[in-house]
């Protein structure tokens, strides 16, 4: 296998599942970062807790991402509540890009649907490419969180905001995102 491959495949892999032995732990790990992004979010701007309610549908993610030169790679997990059915699916995703960049980055993402037809894209094709441009300078410790907006092309739809938890990352890339259900952790 050569060499750069090798390496996108250990970023790519770094932070990848959620902890605990069994699905079902698993799954309450997944609930726990959910109510706890939320919560953070909330406590940052609580117009956000109207903008969750109000909408089709939302998701929350847990990504670590790596920037080595000129490849970027990260995975994540988290879970999508459909908000009109009240359901829950759980769902991986993964990240690659290139372009310039130096660091680690860890992060939660709330993706909120104002549109059934995004909602419903996002479960059965969850692809979303953007190009981004980030400077993220955060320590371990210092007990903040930097909350960042981000709207893709069709912002009236799909509305995203991030937690950046801890890491230093200095990036300019091209992202590409794949998101898709967690079959094992959705029973089927």
């Amino acid at each position: 296998m050569r060499p750069w491959i090798q390496i996108l495949a250990v970023l790519l892999l770094a932070g990848c599942g959620a902890k605990g032995d069994t699905p079902a732990e698993q799954r309450n790990s997944i609930q726990q970062m959910r109510q706890q992004a939320l919560s953070t979010l909330y406590g940052q701007d609580p117009n956000i807790r109207q903008e969750v309610t109000r909408s089709k549908g939302y998701a929350v993610f847990t990504n670590v991402n790596n920037n080595l030169l000129l490849l970027s790679a990260g995975s994540g997990y988290g879970v999508l509540r459909d908000n009109r059915t009240g359901r829950d699916t759980y769902m991986n995703m993964a990240t690659a890009g290139m372009g310039v960049g130096m660091g680690i980055k860890k992060f939660q993402a709330l993706i909120i649907f104002n549109d059934t037809t995004a909602l419903d894209r996002f479960i059965t094709t969850g692809f979303d490419a953007s190009a981004q441009a980030d400077l993220a300078a955060k320590s371990a410790d210092d007990g903040k969180v930097v909350v960042s907006e981000a709207a893709n092309a069709d912002f009236q739809k799909v509305k995203m905001y991030q937690l950046t938890e801890q890491g230093v990352a200095v990036q300019a890339t091209m992202q590409g995102y794949k998101y898709w259900p967690d079959d094992d952790l959705n029973g089927k």
